[in-house]
């Protein structure tokens, strides 16, 4: 899986503001990733849990990754392998993305429009109206349970940060009600189901890379892993003073992370002044 003296058994990239702002891929981030293949496994997770992990591959391969459908996993795709392991077919009320809802239906659960559900699931949906959170709380009432996607807050988008499903879930927290599973990072539960599904067992070989403070480099603390933060997305570096999970090392971008550069921050040396050790920006 890895290439000789590989540091890390892969590296986990996120998506949204490490490799991609909306419709635009961050400057380098192509040629970079693309070089990083020749030497270790590069997998991608991601909070996105509107799209599943063959839209997702698409959206990569049009910016010009090389990336196959079963090296992604989004929050969607876990958020499907959650429900499918609960047991029977479920009546599921999916405050969803229409994808998220058909792969939920494809694995014969029913969705259903109603407040009689016995999952509810919570994500980014874009025509949540106040008719169908009254549902989402009575069946919420009535015991059904809670999933959802993530608890991310905001997401960066073409435009500037817009909502994500942490908005959503809020909605349901304010309400009294907390979902039984969180389906992203940085829920060890979630990053640790996406590692099984790659086959690595370590999580502790694995170095992540990601734009957020909270979800990316929190999930590498949470499962003992090393990590990068790239600085083209939603944390800023002064935000690393105040963050409770901090960065093995911080690069203004992803265009930085050469192989070079990764066999740095493993053996601990920042080297040239481009990788900065446990929050100094470069």
């Amino acid at each position: 899986m890895t290439g000789a003296g590989a540091p890390y058994e892969a590296v986990i990239f996120d998506l949204d503001g490490t490799l991609f702002r909306g419709r635009t891929a961050i400057p380098g981030a192509v040629d970079a990733v693309n070089r990083l293949r020749e030497g270790v496994a590069c997998r991608f997770l991601s909070n996105n849990g509107e799209r599943r992990a063959a839209t997702l591959a698409d959206r990569l391969r049009s910016f010009g990754f090389t990336v196959e459908p079963h090296e992604i996993i989004s929050s969607a795709d876990i958020v499907i392998e959650y429900v499918a392991g609960c047991g029977r077919r479920k009546r599921i009320l999916a405050l969803t993305s229409d994808e998220l809802a058909a792969g939920l239906a494809s694995c014969g659960h029913e969705i259903v429009d109603s407040a009689d559900a016995d999952v509810v699931v919570i994500g980014v949906d874009r025509s949540l109206t106040r008719e169908r959170m009254v549902r989402g709380l009575r069946a919420a009432l009535q015991g059904a349970g809670l999933v959802a996607t993530n608890e991310d807050p905001t997401y960066p988008a073409q435009d500037g940060l817009r909502p994500a499903a942490g908005a959503y879930v809020g909605f349901f927290r304010g309400m009294g009600f907390e979902p039984a599973r969180l389906c992203g990072k940085p829920d060890p539960w979630a990053v640790l189901t996406a590692l099984d599904r790659w086959e690595i067992g370590d999580p502790s070989s694995c170095l992540f890379v990601g734009d957020n403070l909270g979800t990316d480099i929190a999930a590498a603390d949470a499962v003992g892993a090393d990590s990068v933060l790239v600085l083209t997305g939603v944390s800023r570096a002064a935000d690393i003073a105040i963050s409770p999970a901090k960065p093995t090392a911080t690069l203004t971008s992803v265009r930085a992370l050469s192989w070079e550069r990764i066999l740095e921050v493993a053996e601990g040396q920042p080297g040239c002044g481009a990788v900065a050790r446990r929050g100094r920006e470069s």
